[in-house]
């Protein structure tokens, strides 16, 4: 920032002598040249009454002093709307594949897949303070140039017949303009059937905010379930996910709770309940692991037990199961 003792040591160095004069029609910036005394001087604006040993020294000046009003007016500004402080949110990381790049972004973090050309894991943070904006949707979609590789392009969407699904959901963005547009980012879309995009996952996303109002704070990691020999659309080569993820995580006391969801990416018709599983059935099915950070006791129990109640779900509750393999192909039917 430019404070007062920049501006003076600018308008010294550029005006090395200054007397005060009177006199004279004024020009367009406010001042005139004495004739008498042979120099320029103001008798309007901010250096009224300073006078320069020339035109062109007294135009300098203002050109200096108008950028210093310029920094301070940003200044003046950025202090009237202080933007909301974005979470840190690499406590929460889930383990990352080192051959892949681990982007954050100001709302959700996510490690980008390039063989598949889609983030592998998306992570954010919801609130009920953050429900509580009302922007609009931008519909921006664009490429990341966050990706070192280049990311998916509106290019291999078009045409295709599948929607572009959001992982961390632009309805959860809502509350700065800014972060709905970065929620359009194409490495935080993935390829899915416009009956599942419109249906049961738009189901899921609205039932992870009511949660959020509910227990105050959430933490969400979502995805695809990627494998090799998926289907691919694009130029690049976008993989199709045959399924679809999401675990959230209530750390907030007195119950510390986790539930998981895998459903495939078609129509599906039952109840959502029906694809809750635990944390850690999520992580047999994806390979990865998810919250490492959390105290390990804490971690067992939260991953490896689903407590129906806290969710809503009386009644429901399980251990994970001990054939993965099996368990997904029944999730799909």
């Amino acid at each position: 920032m430019i404070n007062s003792v920049s501006i003076m040591l600018a308008i010294v160095h550029i005006i090395p002598h200054m007397v005060f004069a009177h006199g004279g029609g004024l020009d367009g910036q406010g001042g005139h040249r004495d004739t008498k005394t042979d120099d320029y001087h103001f008798h309007q604006g901010p250096l009224d009454g300073e006078t320069f040993s020339s035109k062109q020294a007294a135009s300098n000046a203002r050109v200096v002093l108008n950028s210093v009003e310029d920094v301070t007016n940003e200044d003046s500004e950025q202090e009237d709307n202080p933007v909301q402080p974005i979470y840190d949110l690499s406590a929460h990381f889930p383990s990352a594949d080192p051959a892949d790049q681990l982007i954050v972004h100001k709302a959700y973090a996510l490690q980008y897949s390039e063989p598949h050309e889609q983030a592998a894991w998306v992570l954010y943070r919801i609130t009920a303070e953050q429900l509580q904006g009302s922007v609009n949707r931008t519909d921006d979609f664009r490429a990341d140039e966050a990706v070192a590789t280049s990311s998916a392009s509106l290019e291999d969407y078009r045409g295709s017949g599948y929607d572009r699904g959001h992982m961390a959901p632009a309805a959860a963005m809502a509350w700065s303009a800014e972060i709905m547009s970065e929620s359009f980012l194409l490495s935080n879309i993935s390829p899915q059937n416009p009956a599942f995009n419109r249906g049961i996952w738009r189901e899921l996303e609205a039932l992870v905010r009511s949660w959020a109002n509910l227990h105050d704070e959430l933490f969400v990691v979502t995805g695809p379930v990627l494998s090799e020999q998926l289907s691919s659309i694009g130029p690049n080569r976008v993989s199709v996910p045959e399924r679809y993820y999401k675990v959230i995580l209530d750390l907030r006391m007195p119950i510390i709770a986790g539930i998981g969801f895998i459903l495939p990416n078609g129509p599906a018709n039952k109840p959502i309940e029906r694809y809750a599983v635990t944390i850690d059935s999520v992580e047999a099915v994806t390979g990865i692991d998810f919250f490492p950070a959390l105290v390990d006791l804490v971690e067992e129990q939260v991953e490896s037990h689903l407590y129906g109640p806290h969710w809503g779900y009386e009644g429901l509750g399980m251990s994970t199961l001990n054939d993965p393999e099996s368990w997904a192909n029944i999730k799909i039917r």
